[in-house]
């Protein structure tokens, strides 16, 4: 092997061990090394992508991924790892084009599955629910114990006002792995959903139960104290779930809820104009626009 192939591999292994130390400068500095002595190894791009996500953020990893793909047009992992950077930025069009390559050019029946899983999540971020329950019925034929997409299909069942299907398969998760919280947060939101506020505050404390710095699971607790009139103890969840999560919109339109309800339309246009900004018309819909509209001047 000539000196110089092994000199690029041996720089592209130091950047690996170095970014598991989290010394992402410094892996920066020998990737890009590695690239500067043989640039025609889509890996190294996409190596630098995982780094440069760490330093810089999605958008500027996005220029290296896209440098692997130019590279192999034919490389499932490129578009996956594309897909999931634009993922990340709520730019769900893009990732799921990228998904649809990276199933196209999946080695195994394993990795499309897995790509499979991606493109269902990023089909739900664009509220393409339908879309998403095909991509994860499909995945769970292939794979039907796989937890976290059992997980995922009951949200999505949740969120086509279907809830009865979710149940059934959060309760199979709770079987396979009665640690995995996943499935308490889910059936404690289904149940509160479905004005069952008892069952859901005891999931919701189930999941605290496993995890005591969840935040979502706070912010959902503290919805069912506001549904159950507890203002008190609906202020103090939701509170400590911003504090934990402090980008959750849905927090923020919860905490406005509560703060509507308590006549203090100040504090409430406040929280409202945070989940606006975090992004909850993009996830949820327009409940937050609603009330602002509503409720505050502008």
């Amino acid at each position: 092997m000539p000196v110089q192939s092994q000199n690029d591999v041996e720089l592209a292994d130091m950047a690996q061990a170095k970014m598991a130390r989290k010394e992402y400068s410094y892996a920066l500095v020998l990737i890009e090394k590695a690239i500067a002595l043989n640039d025609s190894n889509e890996w190294y791009y996409l190596t630098k992508a995982d780094i440069e996500t760490k330093l810089y953020g999605p958008k500027e990893a996005l220029k290296s991924a896209q440098k692997a793909i130019r590279l192999n047009r034919k490389n499932a992992e490129a578009y996956s790892r594309a897909g999931t950077l634009y993922s990340s930025f709520n730019a769900s069009d893009s990732a799921i084009f990228m998904y649809n390559l990276a199933i196209k050019y999946a080695e195994d029946d394993t990795m499309r599955n897995a790509y499979l899983v991606n493109r269902a999540a990023a089909k739900g971020m664009s509220r393409d629910f339908e879309g998403a329950l095909a991509d994860y019925e499909t995945s769970l034929k292939f794979d039907p114990n796989n937890i976290a997409t059992l997980n995922n299909i009951a949200a999505v069942y949740s969120r086509l006002g279907n809830p009865a299907p979710g149940i059934s398969y959060l309760k199979k998760i709770v079987t396979l792995d009665p640690t995995f919280i996943g499935a308490y947060v889910n059936l404690g939101f289904i149940y509160s959903s479905m004005d069952s506020l008892t069952l859901a505050l005891n999931y919701f404390d189930k999941a605290l139960n496993i995890d005591p710095d969840d935040g979502i699971s706070y912010n959902n607790r503290g919805y069912v104290y506001y549904k159950q009139a507890n203002y008190k103890a609906a202020l103090q969840d939701i509170n400590h779930s911003i504090s934990l999560y402090p980008s959750n919109s849905y927090a923020y339109r919860n905490l406005a809820l509560v703060y509507l309800a308590t006549s203090k339309t100040t504090e409430a246009c406040e929280a409202l104009h945070y989940a606006e900004s975090y992004g909850f018309r993009h996830n949820y819909g327009d409940e937050v626009d609603t009330l602002i509209k509503k409720h505050c001047k502008r």
